[in-house]
């Protein structure tokens, strides 16, 4: 072992281990200390203290993942990953990690990759220890209790169902599929009971005699036994990282290695490196290879040189272009396939985008190199298009192999200067880095960690170029051709004149997706292999937008500023500022949102607000493309207000990139040579409307009923309908008068002091160049305020006839999102009911894969919420989640003042978890005033309302809002399976309005019968107002509790 390494020992000395001694690289504002250790089973692990943590995060990676299932029990992986966490020989309660790390704050979850698994949590941090034990005790003392075997074969199932009508599911497995035969990438990954349980049926109908019924209990017993034998096999701790960051902090918790109450002092690194070592050690290390690697190759000479049309759900054309590449594991360090994907995603001027994207062909591109896997490494290109450009396939491809010509023909040595700005912008965004939420990080940190990088760049990993390698570039190049690669083409329908009148299309067996194979055109193949002759083609030309001014204005305070500044008012704008005061980093925010009631009057101006923002956007991609690299980023977007424009990143050249997206939006000129591209662009805005109703049951039911909830909201099907009547002036027009009068809502934080805001500030009110909107003209958002005793149930029908799923969306509305002791109560009952509403209605009920209990804001209403999809009749699910809100009513009121004190200490870390990042943090600034009422200091004021709630007040709201009752108010979308053969009870449940299919008409009436909450206003101008329109309200509820 290198001399950087040491040789170490717990203090009891049951365990050694070895820690790495020398530099690890980190960015520059990272004040963390970090750890890197080897176990002497194998495993790997890196340690980070951080001692200003209030979330604490680990995570285990697993190299096998399901291409190492057996070849005939296809799932067995991920049915694995659903069984290893339900209790252990020191944990052995069912729900024990759960509700752990529930109750305190925290998050889990975990998945199954084609060559690795990984299982993660975030918690609290002074639960850490507690958290960190369970988690060990998965891979060396886990259960498999043989009783939930056959429940979580069937949890696997409703998540394979859940995906069966997902298009890129289906397009992943039809590619998996016709690799080659003895490649394991061809297995089905995710499973489903007839997979999973296979072999052992086979087994059952070679051993039965003739005429003998099926044994089921010896079928589940069968697969339990192949499970944790090929866990034995295959589960290692040489196989396993790890990364955790912790907080130093002395904690009273279960240390699970000694099984007794101890108090542990985590106080340093060196004690969570003991921690870590103690609890992970007792893994086995089998002595197996430390990453199975497949040797096969992955495509054969059928599979290449083919291409493969492919049948989509949703109505949408896309080409994708795939290459098996070399090995990239050597090259971590230079990153050619990187530096590939680089050049054929960019979207500058000569770029493959730019070139088709004057031809009306593209809609979008998207590169990458998928290395990780290391029996399938792949460079892949893949382009939304047109219909045009799905006409044109042919030429599309055709331009990107002339682009890869280019590269591989271009004179060698290749132009350093390329590599360099690479290299430049990659290491100031390592520099600059900032902190994220602990539990995607430490994810990536232990997948990193399974990579051969050198020791000191753990943390670092591909986030740096170290050098240029033209030797491994134009390796991947010599691969990609037109013979070795493989295309897909994807469209809802695909016409004759493409795929020929003979094609033969199959059924993929798993997810039922149409495919059709075809060995590329010859003539295609021929112009592929010759030199570029494109003249629009051409290498990326240098960055203008890459920082150089990195200086940071660094003022020490003694607590960071809980709240923007009001710094600015004039009659057409309010300017909010925050001068960052403690990430430190050369980067800025700016938020503009630009009022219009003209932007959302009617669903005609709704579309056409639309279709301005992404002529807009169209207009920008290429040019701001260089800026995108350089790590400054944009987003233009309509909203119910009016258009809102954001731009973010190193503050040396944002105002250059404020001023650009501004003056496009105001000068753009949608003319008479704009006519086909805006048609196109309206029909793919159309389409996505159509797609919309497609979507995952779940999603669309919540979505659905959030706008049964809302005081206005346009529909896709609204809008759809005025596609017909919207020609090229009604844009320019509708920009005009929408552009003419307006009321500007700014913010801007990050390292920009107060005059450079204001400067800011200015420029934008000069570019747009309005007349104020008056106070009684700004837009607002209301909710519905729902009387007591409503209940309204709203049917309708999904409209793919394939999809198997229905799915119920369950609101109980509480009141207006003002009410500061309504709110904590919503937020505490959702919190408690989290686990418990997962832990019944999925585990146990086998309801389905989504469920979900949680609170939501819908525009000025609070609301619980429990959303299922299923496929069991949605007037069932409402039944059962009845049925345990009464169930959960008892628990409720049994808990002891222990737990009730734990349950509001978990929601209490929850809510005052610190931001990690700039991003963060304006964000949470900019809710407070998106939403009108600039409450910044919310979460505090709701914290002490839910410190000091007793469980009487809160059994008081339950019984009111949420058992069914006269009082509460609930509206409930029951989404119906069209392959649903059950039908709605005839006896409807008392005094429920239903509003069934086609009766669109009923609820618009229902909406407008309804009174509407009264309008957000901000805090500071609540006191003013002696009889305002919300006080009623809060009275009202007031007197509630």
């Amino acid at each position: 072992m290198s001399s950087k390494w040491r040789d170490c020992a717990t203090r009891d000395g049951i365990y050694s281990f070895s820690t790495f001694t020398g530099h690890i690289d980190k960015p520059d504002l990272d004040d963390r200390d970090y750890r890197l250790v080897d176990l002497n089973n194998g495993l790997r692990a890196i340690v980070i203290h951080d001692d200003t943590a209030d979330k604490a995060a680990a995570c285990v990676t697993v190299q096998v993942g399901a291409m190492h299932d057996p070849d005939d029990v296809h799932g067995l992986a991920h049915f694995l990953e659903h069984m290893i966490s339900k209790g252990s020989e020191l944990f052995p309660e069912e729900n024990d990690f759960l509700s752990y790390i529930s109750s305190n704050g925290g998050a889990r979850n975990a998945s199954t990759g084609s060559s690795q698994m990984d299982y993660w949590f975030s918690i609290g941090a002074a639960h850490l220890p507690g958290g960190l034990a369970r988690l060990a005790a998965f891979f060396h003392c886990p259960l498999f209790t043989e009783s939930l075997t056959k429940r979580e074969i069937y949890a696997v199932d409703s998540e394979y169902r859940k995906n069966i009508q997902n298009d890129v599911r289906r397009v992943l497995q039809i590619n998996r599929t016709l690799s080659a035969p003895e490649h394991p990438y061809s297995k089905f990954s995710t499973g489903c009971v007839e997979s999973i349980t296979a072999a052992a049926r086979k087994l059952q109908a070679e051993t039965q005699g003739d005429g003998e019924s099926t044994d089921e209990s010896s079928v589940w017993t069968e697969t339990r036994r192949r499970m944790v034998e090929w866990w034995k096999q295959e589960y290692c701790a040489g196989r396993m990282t790890l990364a955790v960051l912790g907080k130093g902090e002395k904690t009273f918790c279960f240390y699970a290695l000694y099984n007794s109450f101890l108090t542990v002092y985590v106080e340093s690194l060196e004690e969570l490196t003991h921690m870590v070592v103690s609890l992970f050690s007792p893994i086995s290390n089998r002595g197996l290879d430390p990453r199975p690697v497949s040797t096969q190759p992955v495509w054969g000479p059928n599979e290449m040189g083919s291409i493969i049309f492919i049948k989509t759900v949703k109505d949408y054309y896309s080409l994708t272009l795939t290459f098996m590449i070399p090995d990239q594991r050597p090259h971590l360090d230079t990153q050619p396939a990187f530096m590939i994907s680089h050049f054929l995603g960019h979207e500058g001027p000569g770029s493959v985008y730019a070139y088709l994207k004057k031809k009306n062909w593209l809609i979008s591109i998207s590169t990458g190199a998928e290395w990780r896997n290391p029996s399938v490494q792949q460079l892949k290109v893949s382009v939304r298009l047109t219909k045009e450009g799905y006409g044109h396939y042919k030429d599309v491809l055709l331009t990107i192999y002339n682009y890869l010509s280019l590269l591989r023909l271009s004179p060698s040595p290749f132009p350093l200067y390329h590599f360099t700005e690479a290299h430049t912008i990659a290491l100031l965004h390592f520099r600059f880095r900032e902190r994220g939420q602990p539990h995607s990080y430490v994810q990536g940190l232990s997948a990193q960690l399974a990579e051969p990088h050198a020791p000191e760049h753990a943390v670092s990993g591909t986030s740096i170029l170290r050098a240029w390698d033209e030797a491994a570039f134009k390796a991947i190049l010599a691969v990609c051709t037109p013979e070795k690669g493989r295309v897909t083409l994807q469209a809802r329908e695909h016409l004759e004149v493409i795929v020929g009148a003979d094609a033969k299309w199959e059924k993929e067996r798993w997810l039922g997706g149409e495919y059709c194979v075809q060995r590329l055109d010859a003539g295609v193949m021929d112009k592929a292999n010759l030199p570029n002759e494109n003249p629009g083609l051409h290498l990326p030309q240098a960055n203008p937008f890459i920082p150089t001014n990195l200086s940071v204005d660094r003022v020490q305070v003694l607590e960071p500023t809980r709240a923007p500044s009001c710094i600015r008012r004039t009659p057409i704008s309010t300017l909010w500022h925050k001068k960052d005061d403690q990430f430190w980093v050369p980067k800025a925010i700016v938020n503009v949102e630009i009022k219009s009631l003209l932007a959302y009057g009617t669903p005609r101006q709704a579309l056409l607000t639309r279709i301005l923002a992404d002529l807009v956007d169209d207009a920008l991609a290429e040019i701001t493309y260089a800026a995108h690299l350089a790590g400054l980023s944009y987003g233009l977007s309509n909203t119910a207000k009016g258009i809102c424009v954001h731009v973010s990143g190193y503050n040396d050249k944002l105002s250059v990139l404020l001023n650009m997206v501004l003056e496009k939006l105001k000068d753009i000129q949608v003319d008479s040579e704009r006519l086909k591209v805006m048609m196109e662009q309206a029909s793919l805005i159309m389409r996505e409307y159509e797609n919309f109703y497609l979507g995952q049951p779940s999603g669309l039911s919540k979505t659905l009923g959030g706008w049964a909830l809302m005081e206005k909201v346009w529909t896709p099907a609204e809008k759809l309908a005025e596609f017909d009547f919207v020609e090229v002036g009604d844009v320019q027009r509708h920009k005009e008068e929408l552009l003419s009068k307006t009321y500007i809502d700014m913010l801007v934080s990050g390292n920009v002091s107060q005059e450079e805001a204001i400067v800011l500030a200015r420029h934008v009110e000069q570019c747009l160049s309005a007349r104020p909107l008056s106070l009684s003209e700004h837009p607002c958002r209301r909710a519905l305020a729902l009387p007591d005793s409503t209940n309204v149930i709203v049917r309708r029908t999904h409209s793919n006839a394939q999809e198997t799923n229905s799915s119920l969306a369950y609101f109980c509305q509480f009141g207006h999102v003002a009410d500061a002791l309504l709110r904590p109560v919503m937020e505490l009952i959702g919190h408690i009911m989290k686990e418990p509403a997962y832990s019944e209605l999925r585990t146990k009920e086998q309801l389905g894969y989504v469920v979900l209990a949680a609170t939501t804001t819908i525009s000025t209403s609070i609301c619980l919420y429990v959303m299922i999809q299923s496929t069991h009749a949605p007037w069932y699910l409402e039944d059962r989640v009845d049925t345990f809100f009464a169930t959960l009513r008892g628990t409720l009121s049994t808990m002891s003042p222990e737990d009730f004190t734990y349950k509001k200490q978990g929601l209490i870390v929850k809510k005052l978890e610190r931001v990690k990042n700039l991003r963060e943090e304006t964000g949470r600034f900019w809710a407070r005033i998106d939403a009108g009422d600039c409450d910044f200091l919310r979460a505090d004021k709701d914290t002490a309302a839910i410190q000091a709630l007793s469980i009487d007040e809160l059994l008081a709201v339950y019984d009111r809002l949420i058992l069914p009752s006269a009082a509460r108010k609930k509206v409930s979308i029951h989404l119906l399976s069209q392959q649903l053969r059950e039908v709605p009870p005839q006896t409807e449940r008392p005094g429920a309005l239903v509003i069934a299919e086609g009766q669109d008409p009923e609820l618009a009436l229902f909406k407008r019968s309804m009174p509407s909450h009264s309008a957000a206003v901000p805090v500071d101008q609540m006191s003013s107002l002696s009889a305002s329109t919300q006080q009623p309200a809060i009275r009202l509820e007031k007197a509630s509790l």
